[in-house]
């Protein structure tokens, strides 16, 4: 493959200011989302465009880009805006932005810097103060002290390096892992990676907007204007209480942007998603998975119906609201018979495993070159040898484990948590390759599900009684299952978005890596300073949540490690997480030999309570219907030509109106601190 790149090599000066470009974006963008206003939170957030949990399409990346393409027409500056640096730029911001958003360094993540504020002496008495620091620093940081010399740093300063740490051991995982897997799934499937391909679509149009010819210029234009005049109606309706409701924001809006139906005498529980960015982005989505995804809402509705009028089960949801139907009890998703979060359970165990079973000759040749002595047998073109990934990769692993038995967890749940936390993102990494995104967070049904089956299998809501029931619940959820802007997941999709970027522009994965890897630990560090400069300064009693989520550690809010995927205990729902294994490891059997076959990793998805409350099936059918006529009337032709461009348009346009009226609420609602 190595013939196929270009063979220009990152130099040190390229990496220094990567360096300095990652700590005035992180800066930036951690004090930009901070001081936003609360009336604009969830609709003018760049740092997150889409506010569906899952999705995670990163505003930030998309804007560097237009800034290059305003940039490119300077002919002084024109030298300077090569692919290889336009590609550096992208890897960068997008590294930058998973670790400077709303969830990350804020949210939980924050707000665990203050569990000594909230909690009894006692619970407070097993989280390790370079966790959580004293009660009269948190106070200190959670009140303000008005200036940046007077926040105790030399206290902090354990606390900054645990957070860092936790991320950055993490990262290396995630980069091993990214590197072992990067020839099968960027090079022989070829996976979309529909993020990327969306920068990619806005890259190559500020390449070309200089040149005499620009093929894609008229859809890349109206993609900008679309994406950018769509996006008022769901801005304005939020600033201005005078502006017309076109997309009935204001009436029947369940969670940021579903429009609820819950009729009376029927258990329907489907919502229709009304912002704009998600139909567009799933134009990238592969025909068959959209179906696929449709095709497993409709066993999941089937079996709803079944149970409610054939068996009598969940008439209870029916004097519930419709937010209510998806997350309360009783819910198909948590309750039994159909227990369909615990069935997730097993399916994204069941995919981790058939993936390395069918994959198992790919992986046995990385083994081999990992310990043949001649550097031959490594396949040409890799960031990095097999051999220093999988070195990389058990070290990182033992260093994790260790990290966490200092902490004070106890060995075998914290081979759990870091082990959950990789089949988490191994496996939610390859929807969003596919789909663009992945539609739940783990936490929701895998990670503490996985946790409690290995380590907890028939307690419930324990007390705390040690530092394992303390935060071990907290890192299995924050870190090891929730979205992928709170941590863990974000090194992971940056790592692949990254070699896909580097495949479809042909410039050399190792500088790549190289920029990565500078980028993201910079930004990882660079982070959790600025949270503290910020929140010690101002103090963090000043935003309300969710920016600053901040709780007493008894509390089940982490996530809701003890509710999830059930309250039950794991002993008793063993059965449906058996069923869940041997459907996706029988239908991915099946599906990998008769193609026609409903993909069965579309079913993580779909049997997930944000396709429902938050109304994703419906963009899924739109998305398949009109890819399925573009298709049809122009063939891959038109819709390379016109519809790729359309959509990279369509999300850079979306992110400058984003940016534009979150500058206005700035102006109309100044912080008050």
């Amino acid at each position: 493959m190595s013939e196929e790149y270009r063979s220009e090599r990152v130099t040190v000066t390229t990496l220094i200011w990567v360096a300095i470009l990652s700590i005035v974006l992180t800066v930036f963008w951690d004090a930009w989302t901070l001081f936003l206003p609360h009336v604009a939170f969830c609709t003018q957030n760049v740092s997150n465009l889409i506010p569906t949990p899952g999705v995670c399409l990163m505003g930030s990346p998309f804007l560097v880009l237009m800034i290059s393409m305003a940039l490119i027409r300077i002919p002084s500056m024109r030298k300077y805006l090569t692919t290889a640096n336009l590609v550096y730029l992208y890897v960068t911001a997008l590294a930058v932005a998973y670790f400077a958003n709303t969830s990350y360094p804020w949210g939980y993540v924050a707000g665990l810097k203050f569990t000594r504020i909230f909690s009894s002496e006692a619970d407070a008495s097993y989280v390790p103060e370079f966790v959580a620091p004293p009660r009269d620093v948190a106070e200190l940081i959670y009140q303000g002290t008005g200036s940046v010399g007077a926040i105790p740093w030399a206290s902090l300063l354990p606390c900054i390096i645990w957070f860092f740490l936790i991320t950055a051991l993490f990262g290396c995982i995630s980069i091993s892992l990214a590197n072992i897997f990067r020839r099968q799934w960027v090079d022989v499937e070829m996976m979309p990676f529909p993020h990327a391909m969306l920068a990619y679509a806005t890259l190559i149009n500020v390449e070309s907007s200089v040149k005499p010819k620009w093929p894609s210029k008229t859809p890349f234009l109206l993609g900008i204007l679309f994406g950018f005049l769509l996006q008022i109606p769901v801005s304005a309706v939020t600033l201005f209480p005078w502006f017309p409701d076109i997309l009935m924001w204001r009436t029947n809006t369940c969670g940021p942007g579903s429009h609820w139906i819950a009729p009376p005498d029927i258990p329907w529980h489907l919502g229709i998603l009304k912002n704009p960015p998600i139909y567009a982005v799933l134009l990238l989505a592969p025909l068959h998975f959209l179906f696929s995804i449709l095709f497993y809402v409709l066993v999941l509705e089937i079996a709803l119906f079944v149970a409610y009028y054939g068996f009598g089960y969940y008439t209870g949801m029916l004097q519930i609201g419709f937010c209510g139907r998806n997350w309360c009890t009783p819910t198909p998703y948590h309750d039994p018979p159909l227990y369909f979060a615990v069935i997730n359970t097993g399916c994204v165990l069941g995919f981790f495993v058939i993936t390395i079973v069918l994959q198992r000759k790919y992986i046995a040749e990385t083994l081999r070159a990992m310990f043949s002595k001649s550097r031959e047998a490594e396949t040409a073109g890799e960031p990095m040898s097999y051999r220093s990934a999988w070195i990389m990769f058990i070290v990182s692993f033992i260093a994790m484990m260790a990290f966490f038995m200092y902490t004070g967890l106890n060995p075998w749940l914290s081979f759990a948590i870091i082990l959950s936390g990789m089949i988490s993102w191994f496996v939610a990494a390859q929807i969003w390759g596919r789909a663009g995104v992945y539609w739940d967070s783990p936490c929701y049904n895998f990670t503490p599900g996985f946790v409690r089956l290995l380590v907890y299998p028939t307690m419930e809501f324990p007390e705390i009684t040690s530092t394992d029931l303390a935060l071990g619940p907290v890192i299995t959820t924050m870190w090891g299952g929730h979205q992928s802007i709170a941590g863990w997941g974000g090194s992971f999709y940056t790592a692949m978005a990254s070699y896909t970027m580097a495949r479809f522009t042909r410039v050399n994965p190792r500088s790549v890596l190289k920029v990565m890897v500078v980028a993201m630990f910079t930004s990882m560090l660079v982070t959790h300073i600025v949270e503290i400069l910020l929140l010690g300064t101002v103090g963090a009693s000043k935003f309300p949540s969710p920016i600053i989520k901040a709780t007493a550690i008894d509390v089940d809010r982490w996530g809701n490690f003890w509710s999830k995927p059930t309250a039950d205990p794991m002993t008793d729902v063993i059965p449906w997480v058996a069923v869940g294994f041997v459907f996706m490891v029988v239908m991915r059997f099946l599906y990998s030999r008769i193609l026609w076959l409903p993909d069965p990793l579309a079913a993580i998805p779909a049997w997930s309570w944000i396709v429902s409350l938050h109304g994703v099936w419906f963009p899924c059918l739109v998305a398949w219907v009109i890819k399925s006529v573009v298709l049809k009337v122009g063939g891959s032709r038109l819709y390379e030509e016109w519809v790729v461009p359309f959509v990279g348009g369509f999300i850079s346009g979306t992110a400058v109106e984003i940016l534009l009226t979150a500058t206005a609420s700035y102006i109309m609602f100044p912080p008050a601190l």
